[in-house]
C-alpha cells in the first residue's frame, strides 16, 4: 500500500493534523473512516496535487467545517539525510507505539492544543484537515487512523521531521487489522514543539519506498 492509501494512517488529514486504505470486517475502510470523520467535524477538500518543490505552509486556522471549493496542498520536501532531532524522534516513536497498542487516549496526549492533522486517502482522494483544540478532538483524530505503525527512521526536511513507518494492525477505537497495508510503509511530516505534535501531515512516498522506482 502506498502512502496515498495509508492516508487514513490513513487525517485532522484534519479532526484527524495531525497523520492512507486499511480495512477490516464487513465495512470498507473508506466508509468507516468517513463515519469517524463526520463525528470529529473533519473539513475535506478535493483531491490534491503533491508539489515537487519546497515545503508549503499549512492552511491558516479555520473552523472544523467544510469550506466550499477549498483546497489543501500537502508539503513534500525531499530527503536531506540530515539526522532528526532525538527529542522529536522520541515523541514520534512514543506516539506511534501508543496508537499501535490501541491506547488512543495516550496517543492523543502527544498532540498539542491547538494542533492540526492533515491526511489523505479519503473518499475520492479527498484530503481531510482536522483542527484539534481539545483532548476529545485529539482522540477523535487518532481514531481516524485504522492502521498502527512501527517507527523505522526519520530525517529533517526544513521545518519538518519526516518519519518512515511500517504499517501494522492495531486494536482500540477505530483500529483494524490494516488489511493489505500491513507490512508496507508510509511517511508523515511532523512539526514537534515542547514535546508535543503541532502538525501531523501525511507525506508521499520517497523514491524506493514500497518497492517503487529509485530515481
Amino acid at each position: 500500500m502506498t502512502a496515498a492509501r495509508f492516508r487514513v494512517l490513513g487525517i485532522v488529514s484534519v479532526a484527524a493534523l495531525l497523520l492512507g486504505g486499511c480495512g477490516s470486517g464487513g465495512s470498507s475502510p473508506a466508509s468507516h473512516r468517513s463515519s469517524i470523520q463526520r463525528q470529529a467535524g473533519v473539513q475535506t477538500s478535493p483531491p490534491n496535487t503533491v508539489p515537487e518543490g519546497p515545503p508549503n505552509t499549512v492552511p491558516q486556522e479555520q473552523p472544523n467545517t467544510a469550506s466550499p471549493g477549498g483546497t489543501v496542498t500537502i508539503p513534500a520536501p525531499g530527503p536531506t539525510g540530515i539526522k532528526a532531532n532525538p527529542a522529536a524522534v522520541q515523541v514520534i516513536r512514543a506516539w506511534s507505539d501508543a496508537l499501535r497498542h490501541g491506547d488512543v487516549q495516550s496517543a492523543a496526549r502527544f498532540f498539542a492544543l491547538p494542533s492540526v492533522m492533515i491526511n489523505g486517502g479519503g473518499v475520492n482522494g479527498a484530503v481531510s484537515v482536522i483542527r484539534i483544540h481539545t483532548v476529545a478532538q485529539a482522540e477523535a483524530a487518532n481514531q481516524t487512523l485504522p492502521c498502527g505503525a512501527t517507527f523505522l527512521s526519520a530525517d529533517m526536511r526544513g521545518r519538518y521531521v519526516n518519519a518512515l513507518f511500517e504499517l501494522t494492525g492495531r486494536s482500540g477505537p477505530g483500529g483494524s487489522n490494516c488489511g493489505t497495508g500491513a507490512g508496507e510503509t508510509a511517511r508523515t511530516n511532523f512539526v514537534i514543539a515542547h514535546g508535543r505534535i503541532v502538525q501531523w501531515i501525511r507525506a508521499p512516498d520517497d523514491p524506493g519506498d514500497n518497492s517503487g522506482p529509485v530515481t
